[in-house]
C-alpha cells in the first residue's frame, strides 16, 4: 500500500460533505437574510418619516390648524408600528409670510419638544408665496434603531423637509 493511498481515499469520501457545505454557507445566509431585513427596516422609517413631514404640513395649512399635541399625535400614529416617543422624534414648524417685495419672513415658529434653537432657513421657501400667501416649513427628524443590528450599527437619523402653501391664502394660524 502506498502512501498516496489514504490521501485518495481521502479526496474520493463523500461522507459529511453536505454537513460541511452547510456549515460553511449558513452564516452567510443568515447574514444575507438579516441584512435585508434591517434595509427593509431602514427603508420603512425613512419613508414614514417622510410622509410624516408631508402630511403634518398639509395639516397645518388646512382651514382649521389643530394644536400642536395633535399634530406630534398624527405624527407619531403615522410612524407607528416604530417607536416615536419625544427623544426619538422632532417637528420644527415654521410660518413663512412674504412681504411687498417678495422677500421670505418668518412669521411664526412651533417645535415639539420646544425651544429648538437650531435657525431655520427660508431659502427654500423663496419665490413661493406672496404677500397675500404664506408658505408652512414642516421638517421632521426622526431617530431610529433597527431592532435586529441596532447594539452593533447604532440609530439613524431620518430629516425630511416639507413646504406647503396655505389653502385659503394668506398665512395659517399658528398652531402652539
Amino acid at each position: 500500500m502506498s502512501a498516496r493511498a489514504p490521501i485518495a481515499r481521502l479526496l474520493a469520501g463523500t461522507s459529511g460533505l453536505a454537513a460541511i457545505e452547510l456549515a460553511l454557507v449558513l452564516p452567510l445566509m443568515v447574514a444575507g437574510w438579516l441584512g435585508m431585513a434591517e434595509l427593509a427596516q431602514l427603508t420603512e422609517a425613512s419613508a414614514k418619516a417622510q410622509m410624516a413631514a408631508q402630511s403634518l404640513s398639509d395639516l397645518v395649512t388646512q382651514k382649521s390648524t389643530p394644536a400642536l399635541t395633535s399634530l406630534v399625535t398624527a405624527a407619531q400614529q403615522m410612524l407607528s408600528p416604530l417607536p416615536s416617543d419625544s427623544s426619538l422624534l422632532t417637528i420644527d414648524m415654521v410660518g413663512v409670510s412674504y412681504d411687498s417685495s417678495g422677500n421670505a419672513i418668518q412669521s411664526w415658529r412651533c417645535s415639539s419638544p420646544s425651544g429648538l434653537s437650531t435657525p431655520v432657513s427660508l431659502t427654500a421657501a423663496a419665490g413661493l408665496g406672496s404677500s397675500s400667501q404664506g408658505v408652512i416649513v414642516v421638517t421632521v427628524t426622526f431617530s431610529y434603531t433597527p431592532t435586529i443590528t441596532g447594539g452593533v450599527l447604532g440609530s439613524r437619523t431620518f430629516t425630511d423637509t416639507s413646504l406647503n402653501t396655505s389653502r385659503l391664502g394668506g398665512l395659517p394660524a399658528k398652531p402652539c
